[in-house]
């Protein structure tokens, strides 16, 4: 039998105490960590791997061909936005160990907004390679400033001008591949849509007709290689592009581990050992938490729901945390937290797992022993 109780607390308050400057601080030092903390898995590789054999496949194509795309589809802090990241943070390692200076713009992250039409698309991809000039030549030398604002452009810039000023740069600054995030917002429906043969007969907003159309041509004219990701909802965006999705090939996963599997709890499992091994190595605990603990691996993986990147999602909630009402580490009591305040929010799972605890039974007592 079990009992639906949340697990005690070790350490530290049951609450932060406002006034606890150290502990404060301890707690921000250790959310610095955790939010870049990467651990690698199977899945989050497979995928990096294609990414990169899509951008060397794309980079030896003469210009003008085109190059098609790729796709990633999964659910909500899975760890897609993360493998972007990811693959930025790589690239430059790779080029600082090679002796080279890394290129700030071989890879280009931007993220869709709601309602985005494609004039704002194009200046987010302008300002985005402005802002990387202006981080890699330094500001104040006029020459720099020049050139920074030749990239931006000007406010009442046509959509024509900017999309030539983005084929001129992306070739000058060697822009490999930009990355377009929260795709599925340009699914989004209402009074203006449109409706075009070339995409079924589902509608789409004006908008986003118009944005999806120019990405499309991007990749037919190889201007440059674009991998869109989005949320599971974004499988009924790329339905209703039946010629656009037929452009990207064979979507990347990036599903859950299954737990009832043991090489898949396995993998979950070391996922959470390596976490917290760096958790440590880093100093943002000075000693282990309890993600090593077998019933805490247990609550964690349910409450994630086998997704590593909502299980890292959930410790960068606790760790912080705990260290910010004075405990010495993580311990069960903050993941606890984290569910009930945060995940539970956000529909991944609508009880604490870490509250579930086995009932003891009271030892029977002999009376004929009291007698005596």
């Amino acid at each position: 039998m079990t009992t639906y109780k949340k697990p005690k607390r070790n350490t530290g308050l049951a609450k932060p105490d406002p006034y606890d400057v150290v502990a404060q601080t301890r707690a921000e030092h250790a959310q610095g960590i955790v939010e870049n903390i990467w651990v690698d898995t199977a899945r989050q590789r497979q995928s990096l791997n294609e990414i990169r054999k899509y951008m060397r496949i794309s980079k030896k194509k003469r210009r003008g061909t085109p190059l098609g795309g790729r796709r990633l589809s999964q659910f909500s802090q899975a760890g897609k936005s993360a493998i972007a990241e990811r693959l930025i943070y790589e690239l430059e390692q790779e080029a600082i160990q090679a002796g080279s200076p890394p290129n700030p713009f071989r890879v280009i992250h931007i993220t869709i907004s709601a309602r985005m039409t494609l004039k704002m698309l194009f200046l987010a991809i302008l300002n985005r390679l402005a802002d990387n000039f202006a981080a890699e030549t330094g500001r104040g030398h006029k020459d720099t400033e020049k050139e920074e604002n030749q990239i931006r452009g000007k406010s009442g810039d046509n959509v024509m001008i900017l999309e030539q000023r983005i084929e001129e740069w992306v070739a000058r600054l060697g822009v490999e591949l930009i990355v377009i995030d929260e795709v599925q917002l340009l699914a989004t429906k209402n009074e203006r849509s449109v409706t075009d043969p070339d995409y079924g007969s589902t509608v789409l907003t004006a908008d986003a007709f118009e944005v999806t159309k120019k990405l499309q041509s991007f990749i037919d004219r190889g201007v440059v290689p674009i991998v869109f990701i989005g949320d599971e909802t974004s499988e009924s965006f790329f339905k209703i592009n039946g010629q656009f999705a037929a452009r990207l090939g064979t979507a990347l996963e990036l599903p859950p581990l299954n737990v009832k599997k043991a090489s898949d709890r396995q993998q979950f499992m070391n996922f959470c050992k390596e976490y917290d091994r760096q958790l440590v190595a880093q100093g943002a605990t000075p000693v282990p938490t309890c993600l090593t603990e077998h019933a805490v691996l247990t609550g964690l993986i349910a409450a994630s729901g086998g997704h590593i990147g909502r299980a890292a999602r959930i410790i960068q909630v606790a760790m912080p945390a705990a260290l910010e009402r004075g405990a010495v580490t993580m311990e069960a009591y903050d993941l606890s937290n984290a569910i009930r305040d945060y995940v539970m929010d956000l529909g991944w799972i609508d009880y604490d797992p870490f509250s579930l605890q086995p009932v003891t039974k009271a030892p029977e007592v002999d009376e004929t022993e009291d007698a005596e």
